[in-house]
């Protein structure tokens, strides 16, 4: 069960960021239309259908109660025979004799044809109405041509009904009257009723109305329900009155009959036939017990909502066509800095430190591509300061190997020289050989580049007493070391390049000479070295171009390979902004007769390089 989703862990990790966020901008758009069109469909689907179902039952109500009117005036008309006198006299004339109607007057016939005949006046939904006596005599208000002058009533299929009516109106579904002579006549239904004389009760003959289906279909003018599917009019033992088919395929009434249980259903119910489902809606009258039923086709009530639905897929697919391209427009915008950016990226990492990515936005894409413009800046300068580094590290290392050559061999002869003066009594000469051995040895000791403040003293005081010796006693030197410092760490012949630079500017050159000072103390967790001396000092020109000298920038220190005037500071403030930071070197000041003073402060340390810094960081 988990094969899957981790399949789906495996394969996401390998697509572009530009496929997922195509991917996400389609899904987002293409998923709420989706289900808005099926929730909308669905929805105005099932209204539709509920308020057709409303509408068409309305409908079948209403054409029922019309049925029942109209009905109820061919029951009242059917009872109209028995308030006349003349015409219960002559069905009782022709109940009394079954050959009187052989003999029955013109008179009478004609009374009998007039009094029909009035009650079909302006009443075109009558076939013709029949008065028909106990002795099978028929009377019409039709041309005797079409109708037949006797009929044997035990033969018609109503006559029972009628009977069985015992004098109360029948209404009787559709049939073929026997008494009509044309040969294709189409069915009718009828109201009749058995007629007895109002004083004895005794049976006088039948009246009967034939109603044409035009009568029902008038009911149907101008109702939209009945353009399409089937109305059936049936009354209780589903005998058929009247049947409207208008459209091919719809169950009929024999169908219906056949092969559905319509005839068990009440109100509105769903029937299924030949794999199609249609509505069934009836509607049963309290007062003639018909049923109107009218059957729609489902298919027809959601054409509507079919057409709504392909008119929103339409609609969704031109949205969902152009969201599409805007999606592919935005997916490819935002995302081609980003590949831009990865194809820079490449190309930094095959080492070409020149490439930089073009900003054009201001947002976090644009914030990226700026960052990185620096980075790639930052990393090309320090590779190059680095590269600079090495390459004096190198020539340092060169100088040193030169400065070693055969070491031994020097000291071996110093210390002879340092024999042979104290055996001819010059100890001035041996104090100054024996001095030169130390800082030889010193110099060219092979560490980390790092010592304790106390064998830099050491060195210094070797320094000072060969340059005493040299220049006697113009030259005075003080120090003033804080013993709590001595054990601390700095970079090795720190101390030498700032005394020898005040004796050669500012001592030697003066008759008198002059005095040094050096101070070396604490400032919080800094430790401060100070080199004075009051010797010729310097003038405002002299200061100004020493301190660019000293503050020269690192990359153009080649173009000031042949100076030689601040060589040494600029080395000192150029290897402490390279171990420390930026925020430690050399200072300088003086003024013309007062002497120079310089001034450095560096990060305490009690163990090597531990404070040492990038060459581009800060403290």
């Amino acid at each position: 069960m988990s094969e899957p989703p981790q399949r789906l862990s495996a394969f996401l990790p390998r697509i572009t960021l530009r496929t997922k966020m195509l991917t996400l901008f389609l899904c987002l758009i293409a998923i709420p239309l989706s289900l808005q069109g099926m929730i909308t469909y669905s929805r105005f689907s099932t209204s539709t259908e509920a308020r057709t179902v409303e509408y068409t039952s309305q409908i079948v109500h209403q054409i029922n109660q019309n049925l029942d009117r109209n009905l109820a005036e061919m029951k009242r008309l059917s009872l109209t025979p028995l308030y006349d006198n003349s015409i219960i006299a002559i069905l009782k004339e022709l109940r009394a004799n079954q050959e009187a109607s052989f003999f029955l007057s013109s008179d009478k016939r004609q009374k009998m044809f007039l009094y029909i005949s009035s009650l079909t006046y302006s009443r075109p939904e009558v076939k013709g109405i029949q008065i028909i006596s106990a002795n099978g005599t028929v009377f019409s208000n039709l041309d005797p041509a079409t109708v037949s002058s006797k009929v044997n009533l035990r033969q018609e299929s109503w006559y029972r009904r009628v009977i069985k009516g015992n004098g109360a109106a029948v209404i009787i579904p559709q049939h073929h009257p026997g008494y009509y002579l044309d040969t294709d006549q189409q069915p009718y239904f009828a109201v009749a009723r058995l007629l007895r004389e109002p004083n004895t009760n005794e049976p006088l003959g039948i009246m009967k109305i034939d109603l044409k289906m035009d009568m029902i279909e008038q009911l149907f003018v101008n109702m939209p329900f009945t353009k399409e599917g089937s109305v059936l009019i049936v009354n209780k033992q589903s005998e058929l009155f009247y049947e409207k088919q208008n459209r091919d395929g719809t169950p009929g009434y024999r169908s219906l009959l056949r092969e559905t249980e319509w005839l068990y259903s009440r109100d509105t119910q769903p029937l299924e036939y030949h794999g199609q489902q249609y509505l069934q809606i009836d509607h049963e009258s309290d007062a003639t017990g018909l049923k109107v039923i009218s059957i729609i086709p489902r298919e027809l009530l959601l054409q509507e909502s079919k057409d709504l639905r392909d008119f929103t897929v339409l609609i969704a697919a031109i949205f969902l066509f152009g969201a599409g391209g805007l999606a592919v427009y935005f997916a490819y915008s935002l995302s081609k800095p980003l590949v831009r950016l990865k194809e820079k990226m490449s190309q930094v990492e095959k080492g070409n430190l020149h490439e930089r990515v073009p900003v054009a936005s201001r947002d976090e894409i644009g914030m990226l591509g700026e960052q990185f413009n620096r980075m790639v800046g930052e990393m090309n300068r320090l590779v190059n300061e680095v590269y600079m580094i090495s390459l004096r590290e190198r020539e340092a290392e060169l100088a040193a190997l030169q400065s070693q050559i055969n070491p031994h061999f020097i000291y071996n002869t110093l210390e002879a020289i340092n024999m042979m003066a104290i055996k001819a009594g010059n100890f001035d000469v041996s104090d100054m050989v024996s001095s030169l051995g130390k800082l030889m040895r010193y110099t060219v000791d092979r560490s980390d580049g790092f010592v304790k403040l106390a064998d830099e003293i050491e060195s210094l005081r070797s320094y000072i007493r060969i340059q005493q010796t040299r220049l006697g006693e113009r030259l005075h030197v003080e120090m003033a070391v804080d013993e709590e410092l001595v054990g601390a760490y700095i970079p090795k012949l720190l101390l030498q390049p700032l005394i020898e630079n005040a004796i050669y500017h500012g001592i030697e050159n003066l008759e008198a000479g002059g005095t040094i000072w050096l101070a070396v103390t604490r400032h919080e967790q800094e430790l401060r070295i100070t080199v004075k001396d009051d010797g010729k000092g310097l003038d405002d020109h002299e200061l100004a171009r020493l301190r660019r000298l000293i503050h020269i920038p690192f990359h153009q220190l080649e173009e000031e390979r042949n100076g030689r005037n601040g060589t040494a500071l600029r080395n000192i403030n150029q290897r402490i902004t390279l171990l420390y930071g930026e925020a430690y070197g050399l200072e300088v000041n003086g003024s013309p007769g007062r002497g120079a003073q310089f001034s450095l402060s560096i990060p305490i340390t009690q163990g090597g390089r531990g404070y040492v810094q990038s060459a581009a960081g800060g403290r």
